[in-house]
């Protein structure tokens, strides 16, 4: 498959009084056309400003200070704000976690919609409607014709995020960057919506970044994994093979700290310490100070160290001696 987005050495900070935040530091990987890459890390790893830097949306104080972002061959990096507003909502569309973020109040949904549509075409009213009511049926909205009408507090949250995902699937983008898309949904719906992502990129080739902290989505969603710790990539490879065989014990804590790891009754597994402060991380390895196998030589940088598919960066991998 040829790559639809390649991301090289990636960096976006944070120029705040209190210093400088590294939010995104050194990121790399490619995304291929039909292809769905998990995203995954504790709030504050970096996972939603990649994801806004990819898209273009990262306001100050905060701006991408290095790196490519190639997208279907184009640098988006430095590219003119009339010519990123070309793409996004057409070729490339965000699905944000808070719906609030992305409806309007005071109008419709049927009219947002439509100017969604229209703002990349010249379909008529009648069209861009009917096509938005469509989508909205996509997403398991019953009587969708009619809920056009409804204003966005008129709906549940979960409702909302149906019509925010809706809205991001209009024009067929080959790109999409959903950041915690299905929070808000029940199970039933978050099957739904998640059978209608993995159908969309089998059919037209869409790409998806999926951004999230939930382990079992992305086990059932993606086709790779990135797992991302204080704005670094700690791990990658194809989904079955790091949360069968993780090499970074980041990676195998968070695995650990599912659920559905402990027995009814036992206290559950969680990773020692808190995630740290971005103004002032550690030397060396950022998780050292959390890894029950660090020691005098986690305080250097740690390798990458590529095995096939597999990517990690760790002095001490599991499973590989020391």
């Amino acid at each position: 498959m040829s790559a639809l987005l390649e991301v090289r050495d990636l960096r976006t900070h944070f120029f705040t009084r209190a210093g400088v935040v590294r939010a995104v530091e050194g990121v790399s990987f490619s995304l291929a056309r039909g292809e769905i890459l998990g995203l995954v890390g504790e709030s504050g790893s970096g996972k939603s400003v990649t994801g806004f830097s990819l898209i273009g949306l990262v306001d100050p104080p905060g701006r991408i200070v290095s790196g490519s972002i190639r997208f279907d061959g184009q640098e988006l990096v430095g590219l003119a704000q009339g010519d990123m507003r070309k793409l996004r909502g057409k070729r490339i569309a965000m699905v944000f976690q808070d719906p609030a973020a992305t409806l309007n109040p005071v109008l419709t949904i049927g009219q947002q919609m439509a100017l969604a549509v229209r703002a990349h075409g010249g379909a008529g009213e009648a069209a861009a409607r009917d096509l938005a009511a469509r989508t909205l049926t996509r997403v398991g909205i019953p009587d969708a014709a009619a809920r056009l009408d409804a204003y966005p507090h008129e709906f549940s949250g979960g409702m909302r995020q149906r019509v925010a995902i809706a809205t991001a699937l209009l024009h067929g983008p080959d790109l999409i960057i959903a950041d915690e898309p299905t929070t808000a949904l029940d199970v039933s719906i978050q099957a739904q919506i998640l059978a209608e992502m993995q159908k969309l990129a089998r059919e037209t080739g869409t790409a998806l970044v999926w951004i999230s902290h939930d382990l079992a989505t992305v086990s059932s969603l993606a086709d790779r994994l990135l797992v991302m710790y204080a704005g670094r990539i700690v791990e990658s490879g194809r989904v079955g093979e790091v949360l069968r065989d993780p090499r970074h014990h980041y990676t195998r804590g968070l695995l650990d700290s599912l659920p559905a790891t402990a027995l009814p009754g036992e206290k559950l597994n969680q990773i020692p310490g808190t995630t740290p402060s971005l103004l002032s991380l550690p030397p060396g390895c950022p998780f050292a100070p959390r890894c029950p196998r660090a020691d005098a030589v986690c305080a250097t940088d740690p390798p990458d160290v590529a095995m096939g598919d597999r990517l990690f960066r760790c002095h001490h991998p599991l499973g590989l001696a020391a």
